[in-house]
């Protein structure tokens, strides 16, 4: 048995829960601070059968990829000067920890 625990964007998140369950693999979610820009993330618990890992973990790579955005930005020098700035955004951080022991009540 193992646990993944990883953690999404928010924009993200709905969609990798829902192809997640969506092939009977049970999902915690609860929200967690951070994330560029106050865009959030939340971090999901997977407990999951070692065989089942890549196929959870391919999941959440397809729909939690890395994208390109812009935020606008403003330089305080001597002269101000504004613009836009091309960031990446999304993706996703995953551990994949060893369960010893799984109760539920």
């Amino acid at each position: 048995m193992k646990l993944i625990v990883t953690v999404v964007d928010n924009k993200d998140v709905d969609n990798v829960m829902s192809a997640l369950t969506g092939q009977q693999i049970s999902v915690t979610r609860f929200s967690s601070t951070g994330g560029l820009l106050d865009s959030g993330n939340s971090t999901l618990l997977i407990g999951i059968d070692e065989e089942r890992v890549p196929q959870a973990m391919k999941i959440v790579a397809d729909l939690a990829s890395v994208r390109q955005s812009f935020m606008p930005y403003t330089y305080e020098g001597t002269l101000p000067l504004t613009g836009i700035a091309e960031i990446q955004v999304g993706g996703f951080l995953a551990f994949v920890l060893n369960v010893d022991r799984f109760e539920q009540v």
